[in-house]
């Protein structure tokens, strides 16, 4: 088995590319993913990575690492094993899980007629958008839109705390003019803790365009220009706010309630 160990190989040097530059995802279209239930995730989605690496020490027969390579070579990806000090180098992690991979850029169709859409509107945390997007996806969210200033959707944290949910929820980034015009006939419905509505008395079952503002500074003036209602989640006396991911979340599910039966 031949075993790369230098930093100049080509498929070395896109991974570290793609693990630290967003320039980079956006022009090759390429993401890397790290760990077994990120990579099977994703595989589970539908996404055919382009090549992946292992540390050979890692992959022992009966583990889910040589399960995962096992399935990586039956839909033909190319396997490749690098030394654990490189692994360590191209690893976002503090504790490298010893394999990766690199995967196209996640680009799922939007849907013609969505019935909930969800805004992000100056998120700053990659974690946190990571979450939502987690949360999006297993609540089914139609769509999640992301205007100009938010954080990148591909930046490694948000990768993980995703964890392979950006190829099963369809994401974009647009201004809000494009926003209040592509969605002009939806409700829009602004988290905000002093709203006038409680969020639990919305009908949600007509179309729905949740905005959710960052954590420091909240929702723009552009989304505060659109037709609106703003809904409050509420606290007790003395809390301040909710996480943005939080509250992203207790509100998708309150819309999507109907849904579940």
């Amino acid at each position: 088995m031949v075993v790369i160990s230098s930093p100049h190989n080509e498929r070395i040097k896109l991974v570290k590319m793609l693990q630290t530059q967003g320039k980079a995802r956006r022009k090759h279209r390429r993401l890397v993913l790290e760990g077994v239930r990120l990579m099977r995730d994703a595989l589970d989605a539908g996404a055919q990575p382009d090549f992946a690496l292992h540390v050979p020490d890692a992959d022992a027969p009966g583990t889910l690492t040589h399960d995962l390579l096992e399935r990586l070579r039956a839909v033909g990806c190319r396997v490749l094993a690098v030394t654990p000090e490189l692994m360590t180098t191209l690893s976002d992690t503090e504790t490298p899980q010893g394999i990766l991979g690199v995967f196209p850029w996640p680009e799922l169709p939007v849907p013609g007629d969505p019935a909930l859409v969800v805004v992000a509107d100056g998120w700053r945390d990659p974690g946190n958008l990571g979450t939502l997007i987690r949360t999006g996806a297993a609540a089914g969210v139609d769509l999640l839109l992301l205007t100009r200033g938010t954080v990148d959707p591909t930046n490694p944290k948000a990768i993980r705390g995703a964890m392979g949910a950006h190829y099963r929820l369809p994401l974009r980034t647009l201004d809000w003019d494009a926003i209040a015009q592509a969605y002009a006939a939806h409700r829009f419905y602004l988290a905000d803790a002093a709203g006038e509505q409680l969020y639990t008395t919305v009908d949600w079952r007509q179309p729905s365009v949740i905005v959710v503002g960052g954590e420091a500074h909240g929702f723009g003036a552009a989304a505060a220009a659109i037709p609106h209602t703003r809904v409050r989640i509420p606290m007790v006396s003395g809390a301040e706010s909710l996480n943005a991911a939080v509250a992203a979340a207790i509100l998708i599910y309150a819309a999507r309630a109907h849904t579940f039966g």
